[in-house]
């Protein structure tokens, strides 16, 4: 898709359907409402535009997302310490389908916790969120 495809869809979203996906707040679905309608948004979608005639513009890719991947659909955060760096677990997790978030929050289906987590950890109690100490745990 090219871009200004992709921007005629995220102006034309419906404010009253973004509400209804959780994680997007009111003043972030305003935000977007309002960018939509301005004169900022009319010039970067122009901009596009000319790009594009030029055959210069840029061609948005979806993700194909693998729903057979085995952390598909998890929201997995981590805290503490590990052998190997939080990018390295990161990129596992990933690759088999899970997304990484950066807080615990009622979304998050699974806290990875090493040595040394905190209050990461003790949010995740309180929510009664699954706490997995060992990466091999999630990743077999």
């Amino acid at each position: 898709m090219q871009a200004s495809e992709f921007l005629q869809k995220l102006k034309n979203l419906d404010p009253e359907k973004l509400l209804q996906i959780k994680g997007l707040g009111t003043v972030l679905v305003q935000n977007l409402d309002q960018f939509g309608k301005s004169e900022r948004f009319e010039k970067l979608y122009a901009g596009f535009l000319e790009l594009e005639k030029n055959d210069q513009g840029l061609d948005i890719q979806t993700p194909i997302v693998d729903q057979s991947l085995p952390l598909f659909g998890q929201k997995i955060c981590i805290t503490g310490t590990f052998q190997i760096s939080r990018n390295e677990i990161k990129d596992l997790l990933e690759k088999q389908g899970a997304s990484v978030v950066g807080q615990v929050s009622s979304g998050t289906t699974m806290l990875l916790a090493g040595e040394d987590a905190g209050s990461k950890l003790e949010k995740a109690q309180k929510l009664g969120i699954k706490i997995i100490a060992d990466l091999t745990q999630i990743l077999g």
